[in-house]
């Protein structure tokens, strides 16, 4: 895959440390036009680099550069560049899905916004259209992950966040996302994804930064790292799933199946 000269993030000595604990531990790193991906378990301090790239949390040492711009002097230009779908979404519960979307594209684009582009998230999000209108109190754990997806990627930014994007997702809608993020990738978005689930970030990252105790552990083409380090507990599987099979026998297969950290995903619902 073509990359620019130039990493369009580029960290040095990144380091965070809360109480004298260290949780992330003097990271560099060059990220390019890619599906990146930071792998690792609980706590690792993936979530904390996150947010300190995205100039929410201040680093204890180091810095970032966003297209050559230092993260803490040109933050505000920065994040008119970057979408973010956070670990759990906040939203405000009374607007409705189409004015939040509204809210959050006018943050990235300055002048009017088109009632048909807002449209355009929406249903791309997968959010049934009665539901626009609606509250978004009265959206469920899934509608909510979607619309929190839909607004990451309005405004058509240049690098989006995606913190374990696939939780509160049943199996279908965890696979229709991975569609829908690969979708976003194809069109030139570049998506950094956070996930201590390696049968999520193998079906989307190009790259992967193994993160453990805060310090990088590896980071390479994916399958570079799985042939030249033969990391026997980060084994990359697939599995197939078959839509006659009941709930319970998914959720066995799931939980079974190699290529996880700690946590397995589990069904939600049968929706």
């Amino acid at each position: 895959m073509a990359s620019f000269k130039e990493p369009l993030i580029k960290i040095q000595g990144l380091t965070k440390d809360y109480y004298n604990k260290i949780v992330v531990d003097n990271i560099n790193l060059e990220i390019f036009e890619s599906c990146f991906a930071f792998l690792g378990p609980n706590g690792a301090g993936k979530t904390t680099t996150i947010l300190m790239l995205l100039g929410l949390v201040k680093p204890s040492k180091g810095a970032a550069s966003f297209f050559g711009m230092d993260i803490l002097n040109r933050s505000g230009k920065i994040r008119r560049k970057i979408g973010f779908l956070p670990e759990n979404v906040g939203f405000y519960p009374n607007l409705t899905g189409r004015k939040f979307l509204k809210l959050i594209t006018s943050l990235r684009i300055s002048g009017e916004r088109n009632d048909n582009q807002i449209e355009s998230y929406l249903e791309w999000s997968g959010i049934k259209k009665s539901y626009w209108d609606k509250a978004i109190k009265t959206y469920s754990r899934g509608m909510r992950q979607r619309l929190g997806l839909a607004q990451a990627f309005a405004g058509n930014p240049k690098i989006v966040f995606l913190d374990e994007p696939l939780s509160n997702i049943d199996p279908i809608g965890r696979e229709e996302f991975i569609q829908k993020i690969r979708m976003k990738r194809e069109e030139g978005v570049t998506v950094i994804i956070s996930s201590h689930i390696v049968l999520e970030i193998e079906q989307l990252a190009d790259y992967i930064t193994f993160i453990d105790d805060g310090k990088i552990k590896a980071s390479d083409k994916i399958y570079k790292l799985a042939q030249n380090y033969g990391f026997d507990e980060y084994e990359i599987t697939r599995i197939k799933y078959d839509e006659s099979m009941s709930l319970k026998e998914l959720n066995e297969l799931l939980s079974t199946e190699k290529g996880l950290f700690t946590d397995s995903p589990k069904v939600l619902s049968e929706k």
